[in-house]
């Protein structure tokens, strides 16, 4: 999960509870990958919960109700958490149509989690390697557009709260990209803005004032 875990490490300077993600979770389905296959599957679905937690309760202040959310099953926080994203077109299409598969990985931990979550051993059916591969890669970019449109979300938020005009936005965002002309696949502002907002801030500020 390299492209989460490099995310998500470029974000801890902002989100210092995302280590969590990295040290416990993401380090328990690469030990569990092979040897214990539903353990990894078992660890997705945590991970997913986990992420749509911290979105619901951080983009909204209203929703701070946590015996609410435990009421809600495994499908129905991951929609909690996709609904406060605001996203738009067929990025939101395309996320909604991902909570059919969440679902199905809510049924498949029920009937193939380990002996500790209550279920009868031996169990009916198991996860193979292939597949716990499988489930690993989907969760990987499902929870990589989670997180990277919070990212754009708070930083729309927080540009919104700042007296800057989009022009002005704009003005630094082509002086960046000037000092860094080279880089290819993303623009060096946009890069700095998704990596460190608050230094990205931090020399807009300095550049206007």
């Amino acid at each position: 999960m390299k492209l989460l875990e490099d995310f998500i490490l470029n974000n801890l300077k902002d989100y210092p509870e995302w280590a969590e993600y990295n040290d416990v979770i993401l380090d328990f389905i690469s030990s569990h990958k092979q040897k214990r296959p539903d353990m990894c599957v078992e660890g997705c679905k945590s991970l997913i919960e986990g992420i749509s937690k911290f979105i619901y309760f951080n983009l909204d202040i209203n929703n701070r109700n946590l015996a609410e959310w435990k009421d809600y099953n495994f499908a129905q926080k991951f929609k909690k958490a996709i609904g406060v994203l605001s996203l738009n077109g067929y990025e939101n299409e395309f996320i909604e149509r991902n909570n059919s598969l969440v679902h199905k990985l809510g049924e498949i931990r029920n009937e193939r989690c380990d002996v500790s979550h209550g279920q009868a051993y031996p169990k009916d059916s198991y996860s193979d390697e292939d597949f716990a591969k499988f489930i690993v890669s989907w969760t990987e970019g499902l929870c990589y557009f989670l997180l990277s449109s919070y990212v754009s979300l708070k930083q729309k938020q927080r540009e919104d709260e700042v007296s800057y005009t989009r022009e002005q936005f704009n003005e630094f965002d082509n002086y960046l990209d000037s000092l860094y002309p080279d880089i290819k696949y993303i623009t060096y502002s946009k890069a700095l803005k998704e990596q460190d907002a608050l230094q990205y801030e931090s020399l807009m500020d300095g550049y206007y004032n």
